[in-house]
């Protein structure tokens, strides 16, 4: 690597790790170039080789908290044996969960509101933010290829599938619409009360919110794998 490659690496470092304290010390709306500048001791004009303007700062940080929270979650996934469908879905909804507790304004960044100037963002597409998606959508091929059959009627939703099966074969994964609806549905679960627990929705807090976070993901598997599996 070149010293002026080097330099640039340097430089792009110290704008995100600038972009996360931003962040946490302000939230959303602290995301300005100006704001960066003055985290960074710099003029804002030395900045636009790098960040031109507010959509800019927020590709550069969405990016990066979405391949955090990717790696972190693949990790765990690949932890587990293949075989082990259920064990593999288990690992990714708690990995997700331990991943929000350490990173409580990342989270909020990719799961609340979406900030302003984020329609910025809308026709330069971020791929990975999709990586969790693709993971879940081969993992649900792997679901099927072990057996398992959600008691889902997949024919009640008629052309609301079409997006979701265009998604599955964008991934490769040969995956029925009972087990898409089931996934989905199973995941939302799992998310929602991640927003009840970390945005407090019902303004108050979740008693002992990690047993009733296993209760949902207890629920979920319920959802997506059915009464076990059919060749068993």
């Amino acid at each position: 690597m070149t010293s002026r490659a080097q330099r640039r690496e340097v430089t792009q470092r110290a704008i995100l790790d600038a972009s996360l304290k931003l962040l946490a010390d302000g939230g959303q709306e602290a995301l300005t170039v100006r704001g960066l500048a003055r985290e960074l001791n710099l003029v804002p004009s030395a900045l636009y080789r790098y960040v031109t303007n507010r959509a800019d700062l927020l590709n550069i940080l969405f990016e990066h908290v979405y391949n955090d929270y990717a790696d972190t979650v693949q990790a765990a996934h690949d932890a587990v044996a293949r075989e082990d469908v259920r064990g593999r879905w288990r690992a990714v909804a708690f990995a997700q969960r331990e991943w929000g507790l350490e990173h409580p304004h990342e989270w909020t960044l990719i799961n609340g509101t979406p900030p302003r100037d984020y329609s910025a963002l809308v026709n330069q597409p971020i791929p990975a933010a999709s990586r969790v998606h693709v993971m879940l959508a081969l993992l649900g091929a792997d679901v099927e290829a072990a057996g398992y059959r959600p008691r889902v009627q997949a024919e009640d939703y008629g052309t609301n599938l079409d997006g979701l099966r265009e998604f599955a074969a964008t991934t490769g994964a040969n995956v029925q619409p009972e087990t898409l609806v089931a996934g989905v549905a199973a995941w939302h679960m799992i998310t929602g009360v991640l927003r009840v627990e970390f945005f407090r929705a019902y303004a108050y807090d979740i008693v002992a919110p990690a047993d009733y976070f296993a209760l949902i993901v207890a629920g979920s598997e319920k959802l997506l794998f059915g009464d076990g599996p059919v060749n068993a």
